[in-house]
This record gives structure tokens, C-alpha cells and sequence, in this order.
């Protein structure tokens, strides 16, 4: 159980503790990367799948300001429970199915769905070539993705950097690691290998991200 250190001491909730730091810290971002997501993706309906959701806030924040119907997926049974009832406590249950799969092997059909999207996840999956390549497969002719990480802004990120702490001393060290090891140059040279359109958003205010085009 991780400890956060405040005036009045709180225990985040055994389980899955990031749905905690989702709901209490982190939850300013995803409004942010939802007007980045859509300043860059025209379409506003269709399906969405959230690879490596979590428990749902990014999925979730994009439902609430478009037409899609959502694909929330991730390994953890656990978010995707706790998903399910913030989709509900957000009114999107009739709209966001929580599944349990591997992104390195998704239960859809080629060309299943319009937006494919993904924050704080790649890095820590086992193949990632695999599941880029697997992630193109179920995008849909005229679909997109938008896949990496980022804190909305940089102030954001400066914002929040404390709090993390309190919770996670070092931190961002661990995912800033994990990120780097992935250079954007090797991402190009994937997916340019394998002719998949694409361009990789980077910058201090957005952080990284991969826009496959289909």
C-alpha cells in the first residue's frame, strides 16, 4: 500500500493504485490530451478503442466530448472494474465496453475501429513492434491513432511533478527511463519499415506521440 505524504495522512486503495493517482492527481490532464487528440483527428464518431486504458480516464474524457462508441482494453481485471463504475458515475456505460485483452493480440477484426488510442502504456509492452503492428491491423481504413504519453502541458507536468513525489519519490525517473529507451528515430524507422504512414508528435508541452495514419 503506497502512502501519500499530506497534512492529513491518505492511503490510496490496494488493488490498482494508479485509479487513485488518476482520480486525484493526475485527472486535469486528460481534458488537455483530448483537445490535442481531436485538434488532430477530424473525426468525431465511430469506434475508439482505448489500448492499455487503465481504469478509463483518457477513454473515458474522449466519449464525453464526441460521438464514439469506446473500446476500453486492458490486462488488469481490477481497473477494468473500477473503469466500469467510473463509466457509469460518468453516465458513458451505454457507450464504453471494458474488455480484458493483449495488445499484442486483440480479439477484433481487421479494420475494426476509427480511433485507436493509448497513454503511458507502450513502453511497457513486451513486443512493441508486435503490437504496433497489431494495433494497424484492427485500424480502419481513413482511422488514426494517437499512442504515447505526455501530461497535457508542461505546466501541468510542473504541477503535478510534486504531488507525484509525495507519492512516488523519484518520480518521473522511472517512466522517463522507460520512454527513453524508445528514441523517436527508432520509431520511425518501424514503422517506415513496415510502410505505415505516420507522423510522431514531440515536443515539451504534448511529450510523444505516434499518429499512424490508415
Amino acid at each position: 500500500m503506497l502512502t501519500v505524504n499530506s497534512n492529513t495522512m491518505q492511503r490510496i486503495p490496494e488493488g490498482y493504485e494508479f485509479d487513485w493517482i488518476a482520480q486525484n492527481i493526475f485527472f486535469p490532464i486528460y481534458p488537455v490530451i483530448v483537445d490535442d487528440i481531436l485538434a488532430r483527428i477530424p473525426r468525431r464518431d465511430g469506434v475508439l478503442i482505448d489500448v492499455g486504458c487503465g481504469s478509463g480516464h483518457l477513454g473515458l474524457a474522449l466519449l464525453e466530448r464526441t460521438r464514439y462508441k469506446g473500446c476500453l482494453i486492458d490486462i488488469n481485471q481490477t481497473a477494468l472494474e473500477l473503469g466500469r463504475a467510473h463509466a457509469r458515475e460518468r453516465g458513458l456505460a451505454d457507450r464504453a465496453v471494458f474488455m480484458r485483452q493483449d495488445v499484442h493480440s486483440m480479439d477484433f477484426p481487421d479494420g475494426y475501429a476509427d480511433l485507436i488510442i493509448s497513454r503511458g502504456s507502450y513502453h511497457f509492452w513486451a513486443d512493441l513492434e508486435k503490437a504496433l503492428t497489431e494495433i494497424y491491423r484492427v485500424l480502419a481504413p481513413g482511422g488514426n491513432t494517437y499512442i504515447g504519453g505526455g501530461m497535457g502541458s508542461a505546466a501541468l507536468a510542473e504541477s503535478i511533478r510534486p504531488q507525484m513525489q509525495a507519492v512516488m519519490p523519484g518520480w518521473p525517473d522511472g517512466p522517463l527511463q522507460r520512454s527513453g529507451k524508445l528514441s523517436t528515430e527508432y520509431l520511425n524507422t518501424f514503422l517506415e519499415r513496415q510502410s505505415i504512414p505516420h507522423e510522431i508528435v514531440e515536443n515539451q508541452e504534448q511529450g510523444r506521440w505516434i499518429i499512424m495514419h490508415k
